[in-house]
């Protein structure tokens, strides 16, 4: 089983996620069902999306089993199941052939948790009657040399009968279990959802994107990376060269894929030499404050 993913916090190296696929739409159903939190706007953090630097404030968002920032998807941790529509054959609703577990997963549900059956057992053989010859018994092997011996030849076990597996059988959950199994579902994806949301307070950056690696990274990462990014994007004439000039300046967590994501949006350079202006006011400033007092 599976379990929903979930985002350790204050790494000190970093973290780099296989890439996702193209995320669907979170249904109106899973909105109207699973409901919506809207997290607190934070002016920490770096963020990168498909390529784009997103300006601070950042605030995370669960929509339905969604997490948003600043209204974009960037994670759908689990899927939406579907309701079958048809009645069963009884007349009785049934529920979708997977389900929510306990833990906020999805599981097979039905016919694949029961044990199956066991074949039938062979018969005992009836006695012979009367006037007609007893069947021959296999010859017991005690030595090679009787493998050879052929007074009596071995006759073929008979082929056993295929048994056809039940077909699966749809559950119906109480609503009760429906309940208990959303609540946990919910409970879940907030925990992710604050997971986002504190590492951007903590000043971390993310890079997602579903065409390359999603990379996380804390502060003192981010800032090497705040410290290089924005002039080399600006003098940079292609991905590769956007790649060699990371390179030359101590950043290598960025690969060919993130690279090419961020040429896309070279003109973005204005905003990022925007931050690391404020950041370089405010290194200073905190440097000021850490002086001690001349004294006279």
């Amino acid at each position: 089983m599976k379990r929903l993913t979930s985002l350790v916090l204050g790494a000190l190296v970093v973290s780099i996620s296989a890439v996702r696929a193209e995320l669907p739409d979170v249904t109106e159903a899973a909105v109207a069902e699973l409901g919506t939190t809207l997290g607190t706007p934070q002016m920490n953090g770096f963020v990168f999306i498909d390529g784009r630097y997103i300006p601070p404030p950042y605030t995370v968002t669960r929509k339905g089993n969604g997490i948003f920032i600043n209204r974009i998807q960037i994670e759908q941790p689990a899927p939406w199941p579907r309701v079958a529509a048809e009645p069963a054959a009884g007349g009785a609703a049934v529920s979708a052939k997977k389900s929510i577990d306990a833990d906020g997963d999805f599981e097979q549900v039905g016919a694949a948790s029961e044990k199956p059956k066991p074949a039938a057992q062979a018969a005992e053989p009836a006695a012979a009657e009367p006037g007609v010859a007893e069947p021959v018994k296999p010859k017991t092997v005690k030595s090679i040399d009787d493998l050879f011996d052929d007074d009596t030849p071995a006759k073929p076990a008979p082929a056993a009968e295929a048994v056809t597996p039940p077909a699966p059988v749809a559950v119906a959950l109480s609503p009760e279990d429906l309940k208990r199994q959303k609540e946990a579902l919910v409970a879940n994806l907030e925990r992710l959802r604050k997971g986002y949301e504190q590492a951007l307070i903590q000043n971390e950056f993310f890079f997602f994107g579903q065409r390359h690696n999603r990379v996380n990274g804390n502060y003192g990462t981010a800032r090497t990376l705040m410290g290089v990014l924005p002039k080399v994007l600006r003098n940079a004439q292609s991905p590769q060269d956007l790649m060699k000039g990371l390179n030359e300046g101590g950043v290598y967590f960025i690969d060919q894929g993130i690279c090419a994501a961020l040429f896309k949006f070279k003109n973005t350079f204005p905003l990022l030499e925007e931050r690391l202006k404020k950041i370089l006011e405010a290194e200073e400033l905190d440097a000021l404050k850490r002086k001690p007092t001349a004294q006279w």
